[in-house]
């Protein structure tokens, strides 16, 4: 009877740490998402460069004309982009104004444990002795099978917390490099912030940069 009780004790442990983890895994989705929940928004890709995607959210009543603008207003679309974009100011390079409502990082650590919690401890490091801390396209695609990850994208937008569509917005191939870049230490990191803008609109800034 008392080996019964150990039992069903450890099995509702299990459950309560299961639970916990999945709370923490939802709660910052919901926290981001909380913007787009309480109105009716559109997301637009403002731009989309080796560097950095930059998505806006805009009102649905206004983003047609929003996104015909950016088409046919090449002025528009330059000061839009100049203040979107990390604006060059003395060489550093700065965020949009507006609160910062959230903002994370995939660095090098990050990548080595989502394959090895999935391959086995020591699997990123001997994969990357294997290619000579020099991994090319082509290998970063294997060693997103090892972390168990579909695509490139889903691990950069699992680690970042982010929603796939959004993080989708940029091409597969850019996540790969990107990844392929933290591997290799030609970059720090990807950064992933969301600004709520100060002005009508766009409501909301989203983007995505290589750090060095």
């Amino acid at each position: 009877m008392e080996v019964a009780t150990k039992k069903l004790m450890m099995k509702i442990l299990s459950l309560f740490v299961v639970a916990t983890m999945l709370s923490a895994a939802v709660l910052p989705a919901m926290a981001i998402n909380q913007v787009e929940d309480n109105n009716e928004m559109e997301d637009i890709v403002l731009e989309s460069t080796d560097e950095r995607c930059v998505i806006v959210s805009v009102p649905l009543n206004v983003a047609d004309e929003y996104q015909e603008r950016i088409n046919n207003d090449p002025d528009f679309a330059r000061t839009e982009i100049e203040t979107a974009l990390l604006v060059l100011n003395g060489g550093a390079r700065s965020l949009p104004d507006g609160h910062i409502e959230y903002q994370s990082y995939m660095y090098i650590d990050d990548i080595r444990d989502a394959v090895d919690s999935y391959s086995g401890k020591g699997t990123f490091n001997n994969f990357m002795t294997v290619v000579g801390w020099a991994a090319t396209a082509a290998d970063i695609k294997g060693l997103i099978k090892l972390s168990g990850y579909a695509s490139a994208t889903l691990l950069g937008a699992n680690i970042l917390g982010t929603i796939f569509s959004w993080a989708q917005q940029e091409r597969e191939q850019w996540w790969i490099n990107a990844e392929r870049d933290i591997c290799n230490g030609d970059i720090s990191s990807v950064r992933y912030t969301i600004v709520q803008n100060t002005s009508e609109y766009p409501k909301v800034w989203r983007v995505f940069e290589r750090m060095d």
